[in-house]
């Protein structure tokens, strides 16, 4: 795909907790033509910082990146909106971003990006010197991978409207400065939100997850690893050929015919799944009579399975159901088994999996869920990963 511009299973159970290449776009390809910006909540200026707490998933959202292109080698990108992966015409976007005061050993880390536009090839990320600077990169000088470090690959193409996860554990080892050059073998390239984009939270981010603080050095500690969806959507069976993929809410409801559906991309990594949480947080509409959690038929969600029309298929029965769900309540459904019987080769160890669930209702008492497009991650979909793990010296 080339860059065009204008111009230069069983065991589940379930919790309820109350609380509270063309140089800067302009008219031709603003974020609204390519990506709504209405759609998408404001996020508070005090979010955008890293936000670090021992024992917690951190997250930093990029402090600076820049797309490069071959064929234009001495030109610099570095104030567009959009990120680029391409191998022909080629062109590699860098990133950096800076963890201080974590105040733990890392756990895992994620780099996490958000395509606009798909492609039927993997995406791949290196770690690479931070001797650059946003205004000023080009392909010409651009840093190259010097082989320290691992490589980042992603297990699964690149979906449009979907979020892609890198796992960079072997890279991000604690407080410092990171940056990443990201590229695509394929000819067919993806774009994605830059953190010049208006479209605030789906600016390119790294999480942290950190070991829990003060544990005993060679005792064994309960540790956890926050998968967010890569897809997430609800189609609506009274739009039933219009793509609803960005919504701030997840509908589910029999009455006017409403289901959602979300993916995780889970990597057990040869770790004992103590226990598997999928959370979702309700809105100001609770039902009486929540909606059932359904595994997809396997094959049926495809890239094009994004209305009700094409909407993937679910199973007959199942899995659990929620019961009532008051207004502003995450629902906690235990996923342990349907976890530990996953089997697959996506994970970097070839040990990982993709979870594709749905929802859907027999109630005309619908309900709305928070989607990862609202500004903040705490109310975002999760699956909640726990396992034992030794504390580290």
């Amino acid at each position: 795909m080339s860059l065009k511009c204008v111009g230069s299973a069983a065991g589940l159970s379930l919790l309820l907790l109350t609380g509270t290449g063309c140089g800067p776009e302009g008219a031709g390809a603003p974020d609204e033509q390519e990506l709504a910006d209405e759609e998408v909540a404001p996020m508070p200026e005090g979010q955008q910082a890293s936000a670090l707490t021992p024992g917690l998933t951190n997250y930093a959202i990029a402090s600076a990146d820049a797309r490069t292109d071959a064929d234009a080698p001495s030109t610099n990108y570095g104030d567009t909106t959009r990120l680029r992966a391409d191998r022909a015409p080629l062109s590699e976007s860098f990133l950096r971003f800076e963890f201080v005061g974590l105040g733990a050993p890392v756990n895992n880390a994620k780099l996490r990006l958000y395509a606009t536009s798909g492609s039927s090839g993997t995406l791949s990320a290196w770690p690479v010197s931070n001797d650059w600077t946003e205004s000023t990169l080009t392909w010409d000088n651009r840093p190259l991978y010097a082989g320290a470090g691992p490589v980042l690959n992603t297990p699964l193409p690149v979906e449009d409207e979907s979020w892609v996860e890198l796992d960079a554990t072997g890279v991000v080892q604690g407080d410092g400065v990171y940056s990443f050059s990201v590229g695509m073998g394929s000819q067919d390239g993806a774009s994605f939100v830059s953190r010049n984009s208006s479209l605030e939270q789906l600016r390119p981010v790294l999480f942290v997850n950190t070991e829990p603080a003060n544990c005993t050095p060679g005792t064994l500690v309960e540790s956890y690893e926050v998968n967010l969806p890569d897809r997430v959507f609800h189609v609506s069976e009274s739009s039933p050929g219009s793509r609803l993929s960005r919504s701030t809410s997840l509908w589910v409801d029999a009455d006017v015919g409403r289901e959602t559906f979300l993916s995780f991309i889970v990597d057990p990594r040869g770790r004992h799944i103590k226990r598997a949480i999928l959370s979702l947080r309700s809105r100001d509409d609770g039902t009486r009579e929540g909606p059932s959690l359904y595994n997809v038929v396997p094959g049926t969600w495809t890239p094009e399975s994004r209305t009700w029309n094409t909407r993937p298929q679910l199973e007959p029965s199942p899995l659990t159901g929620m019961g009532a769900v008051p207004p502003f309540t995450t629902v906690k459904m235990d996923v342990t088994g349907l976890v530990r019987s996953g089997t697959g080769t996506l994970g970097s160890n070839g040990t990982g999996f993709r979870v594709e669930l749905g929802l859907r209702s027999d109630s005309s008492d619908g309900v709305e869920f928070y989607s990862p497009y609202v500004a903040s991650d705490a109310v975002w979909p999760k699956l909640t990963l726990y396992f034992d793990r030794p504390c580290p010296p």
